[in-house]
């Protein structure tokens, strides 16, 4: 799968954080995986990032500690709100960590993650915009877990 290039900056779409046209090609690609998050499949992807976090894929190996465990705070969240033990978070939250973490776990995207390590770089991007939409609720989650918010860069 080759990635298309950008017409602003000729770099693959997606991939320049200086360009408006690749910004606004990262935030739709997160928006369309969100699009498929209902709250019957909030569960199943909850499980699918446990098995990631718990036993990564051999590209997903090399990738920064720090960037496993936001993925693992996100897994928590997940995991929790699908079976019900805390409901405290807003359903736009839900629905964007739970794209996240599917456009994170998904070997082939913008960048296919085997292209280590260049492949992570999209991931990054995904899992640091949601980051940034729902820090505030990732740190209320944190205080009714009784976790460190500074363990997971909060």
């Amino acid at each position: 799968m080759t990635a298309r290039s950008c017409a602003a900056c000729g770099r693959p779409l997606g991939t320049n954080a200086d360009c408006l046209s690749c910004r606004d090609a990262a935030a739709s690609d997160l928006a369309r995986e969100a699009a498929d998050i209902t709250p019957a499949s909030v569960p199943g992807h909850a499980e699918a990032a446990g098995k990631f976090v718990a036993r990564p894929p051999w590209y997903a190996r090399p990738a920064p500690a720090g960037f496993l465990a936001k993925v693992r705070l996100l897994w928590m969240v997940l995991r929790d709100y699908g079976n019900g033990t805390y409901r405290r978070v807003p359903w736009k939250a839900v629905a964007a960590l739970a794209a996240a973490v599917v456009y994170v776990i998904s070997p082939v995207d913008l960048i296919p993650d085997f292209l280590v390590p260049l492949g992570f770089t999209d991931d990054i991007l995904a899992v640091a915009l949601t980051w940034g939409l729902v820090k505030r609720e990732l740190r209320e989650y944190c205080a009714w877990k009784g976790l460190s918010p500074a363990h997971f860069g909060l």
